[in-house]
């Protein structure tokens, strides 16, 4: 046997015992291991828990003392074969014979190491040793040793050792003994097939341990179970009454007894941490595998085998009442999903001030993720009434939700808070759990909100006073520093300022995030910009009139700049109209008010800045029209066609200005140049007193009428209606007979309804006109339509007669000019037939007009 070859130099010497010397080295071995150093007896039960106790708290195994147990071990082998008689030689050889290799040079080694440790100690006599044993009662034995090392060796050893032979200290053995060897032979091989069939002996700490680290789980835990059932047998017997009613044992109330119990207490407890630390780290690594694995079946094994061990602890069948049941480790699993969701999700340092949109969206890809490789890998495996998509969602949602919690509780960014709104209202709803119950079904109920109401509510009362800030403040500044530029540039041309632009710019940014996040913060924003808004322009409002009213009387080198910037200051108003209009679409019965003040203040822009540069042009025009409708008008065209020219030469600037508010620019203008042409009909300046001259006149009008509206056309006035005004008056003039004049007069009234009796009187005269009977008639039809009562609510956009005074002139001077004008016609008719020569008479009555 090889271990016996390397025994101690004090073993293999020789001694004399009652004056013999012990030469032989069989001898020598028997004597030693009839010493208290008993290599084939089973360690103690309390002596191994200490063992796996100091393994599981990461300690290494501690040796053991085998003297003690020695003696025991032989006694009781003697007393079984009933062969106290016989040498000690004789006995330890049956013993070898006879005990399990596997356990017989497991304890051999430790025996002997434990005895080439001891120094200078004198080896006691093997007579004491079992003198000093009590040999009526056997040694129960407990749960095998924790050094699994030497198990392992003494496996690979079982098989060489049946077939060597004896040590060569053994090998000198008399005949005799070998012979009484014999005899016993078929004794000790029925002893060997007993141990083969004896039931299965429990497992160490240690060895359960190495279940569990080997992720043999299910196992495991059955052990762990049997290990728990002891302890809590080992508990129930401690106390102060059997429970038959009957003494307890002293050995049981002893303080190693308690000791060994509070061990096994808590190995038990000290296993199942270490057990659930591999169940849980199994659930965590089931996500991130392409499939679960048998680990987690394992797992719900585990855990389907613990529910039904806390029933029974329930029903009194388990533990005592008090004891560590039930143990829930369903409701463990559940923590240990919500902890690897936890883990698993972008951490919170991560989302840093303005970039929370892009942690946010990170997030959002991890949830979808790993709730698609849950239900593909980890699902399947679970019991239904897990409901463990449930629960992966659940645990998921509650770090989603802990997340933006601890967010929310710094201050945040305008802009991360309309992130964080945007994720919580659409893209989480839509994209994540939208996502999720397309492919499986769940409570959505049993999810809560992410954030509570009150929390949500701050986060939008933030976006408004984010807003009310802008328009008090930024927006302020923007107008004061825009104020300044404006005189500072006066000497350029600029025709679009970025004044409008910018503000709407700031304002847009809210109300588009508020909008796209939902329908009562976009209403929210939109009122409470549009308040702003309306403060704003009236503002802005203000300062363009203190700037015209500096500059209004301006000219020389700084007048193009000045009409470049009314223009510019014009062109501010449609986007702003445009904005303002958009808010109101948001909630338009909370916003009419602030609406109506806005569109006040841009009109008064608007007319402001078209009254300054239609003011301008006519400044141009104003001395040709003090030409027009006079005698050499009739021949001459160059009057018209002069102020033509400055209207067309003006609007090569006034295009610049964008629409609407170009079309009431060049309708004004429209409106004026037709009003003042006009004007200069109404002071009758001419009277027609023949039928030739009424020709001219009309046809003089109807070509200028024309060449008006040709001219507005291509300005593209919105004011086509002014056209007709003239061409119905020439015809007035041209018309011979009562009733086709009353209907022309109709037709007028009709189109310009604020056109009065004075001017058609005028027209009238100029006609030439006198009998009063024919007047009365004619000016009757005004009178009918003036009383009408769709005369009785006139529109400014449709007047253009209640402006073009009629001047005295028209009554008295020229009336009686035509009338002698007349007469002298009447007369040089008369002479007509007297005289061939009438054309020199006729041309002499035109010089006289």
């Amino acid at each position: 046997m090889p271990i016996l070859k390397n025994l101690p130099a004090r073993l293999k010497g020789g001694s004399r015992v009652n004056g013999e010397l012990e030469n032989t080295r069989g001898e020598l071995i028997i004597r030693k291991m009839s010493l208290k150093l008993n290599p084939f007896e089973v360690p103690s039960d309390n002596e191994e828990w200490a063992q796996a106790h100091s393994l599981l708290d990461g300690g290494t195994p501690r040796d053991r003392n085998h003297f003690e147990d020695e003696e025991d071990e032989n006694e009781a082998n003697e007393e079984r074969r009933g062969s106290s008689g016989r040498s000690s030689f004789k006995g330890t050889l049956d013993r070898i014979r006879g005990v399990s290799p596997l356990k017989t040079l497991g304890k051999l080694g430790k025996g002997l190491r434990m005895s080439g440790r001891s120094k200078g100690t004198a080896t006691p006599s093997p007579q004491g040793s079992v003198a000093s044993t009590p040999t009526s009662e056997k040694k129960k034995k407990g749960r095998r040793s924790s050094e699994g090392s030497l198990l392992r060796f003494a496996e690979k050893c079982r098989e060489s050792l049946r077939k060597e032979s004896l040590p060569n200290g053994l090998g000198k053995l008399n005949r005799g003994s070998m012979a009484d060897h014999s005899s016993h032979e078929e004794e000790v091989v029925e002893e060997e097939v007993v141990e083969e069939v004896k039931p299965r002996e429990p497992l160490s700490v240690l060895e359960i341990l190495q279940l569990v680290t080997k992720r043999d789980l299910f196992l495991a835990d059955t052990h762990i179970l049997e290990l728990e059932q002891e302890c809590n047998e080992a508990a129930a017997a401690t106390l102060p009454s059997s429970p038959a009613g009957g003494a307890v044992p002293e050995d049981l109330n002893s303080p190693g007894s308690k000791d060994g119990g509070r061990r096994k207490a808590k190995d038990v407890e000290l296993l199942y941490e270490a057990l659930q630390k591999e169940l849980w780290a199994v659930v965590r690594e089931s996500l991130r595998s392409p499939t679960a694995g048998p680990n987690l079946g394992l797992v719900v094994q585990v855990l389907q085998q613990e529910e039904q061990a806390d029933r029974d602890w329930a029903q009194g069948e388990g533990a005592l009442p008090g004891g560590p049941r039930p143990r829930q480790l369903k409701q463990r699993w559940k923590e240990a999903v919500a902890e690897a969701a936890n883990g698993s999700l972008p951490q919170r340092n991560e989302a840093r001030g303005g970039e929370l949109a892009d942690y946010l969206d990170r997030v959002r890809t991890r949830v979808v993720e790993d709730l698609g490789a849950a239900k593909r890998n980890v699902v399947p495996v679970y019991p239904e009434e897990y409901e463990p998509f449930q629960v992966y969602l659940e645990s998921y949602h509650q770090a989603v939700a802990r997340r933006l919690q601890s967010i929310t509780d710094d201050q945040l960014l305008i802009t991360d808070i309309y992130s964080l709104l945007d994720w919580l209202y659409n893209i989480y709803n839509k994209d994540v759990l939208g996502t999720v119950s397309m492919t499986t079904p769940f409570n959505r109920s049993q999810l809560g909100p992410l954030l509570p109401s009150e929390t949500v509510d701050k986060l939008e009362l933030d976006c408004l006073n984010s807003v009310r800030e802008k328009v008090t403040t930024e927006l302020s500044q923007v107008l004061d520093e825009e104020e300044k530029r404006w005189m500072e540039t006066l000497h350029i041309e600029e025709y679009q300022i970025t004044l409008a632009r910018t503000v709407i710019q700031r304002l847009q940014v809210d109300l588009e995030q508020s909008a796209a996040i939902n329908r009562n913060l976009g209403s929210l924003v939109a009122q409470c910009s549009l308040n702003g808004l309306a403060d704003f322009l009236y503002s802005f409002q203000r300062k363009v009139e203190m700037f015209h009213e500096c500059l209004v009387n301006m000219v020389g080198d700084n007048e193009d700049g000045y009409i470049s910037k009314t223009i510019a200051l014009v062109n501010c108003c449609p986007p702003f109209r445009g904005f303002v209009q958009r808010c109101v679409q948001c909630d338009p019965a909370i916003s009419e008010d602030s609406a109506r003040r806005a569109n006040t203040s841009l009109d008064r822009i608007v007319n402001q800045g078209v009254k300054v540069l239609s003011d301008r042009l006519y400044e141009r025009i104003k001395p040709f029209f003090e030409k027009l409708v006079k005698r050499k008008w009739l021949n001459n065209t160059e009057t018209y066609e002069q102020i033509e020219s400055h209207i067309k030469e003006h609007f090569k600037k006034f295009r610049r200005m964008d629409s609407p508010p170009y079309q009431v620019l060049v309708g004004e203008v429209h409106r004026r140049v037709l009003m003042e042409y006009l004007r200069s009909l109404m002071r009758g300046r001419i009277i027609c007193t023949s039928l030739r001259m009424r020709k001219r006149m009309a046809g003089r009008l109807r070509d200028e009428g024309k060449q008006v509206k040709v001219l507005f056309k291509d300005l593209e006035s919105p004011s086509s209606w002014l056209d007709s005004a003239i061409p119905h008056l020439s015809e007035i003039i041209l018309l011979e007979d009562i009733p086709s004049i009353q209907m022309e007069v109709g037709v007028l009234v009709r189109e310009f309804p604020d056109i009065r009796k004075k001017h058609v009187s005028a027209i009238l005269n100029i006609r030439g006109m006198t009998r009063q009977t024919e007047r009365q008639e004619i000016l009757n039809i005004v009178k009918d339509i003036e009383n009408s009562d769709t005369l009785t609510r006139l529109s400014r956009d449709r007047a253009l007669f209640s402006e073009v005074p009629v001047t005295s002139e028209v009554h008295c001077l020229n009336l009686g000019l035509s009338r002698i004008a007349l007469t002298a016609s009447s007369c040089f008719s008369s002479l007509r037939r007297r005289r061939t020569k009438r054309a020199p008479v006729r041309e002499a009555y035109d010089d006289m007009v």
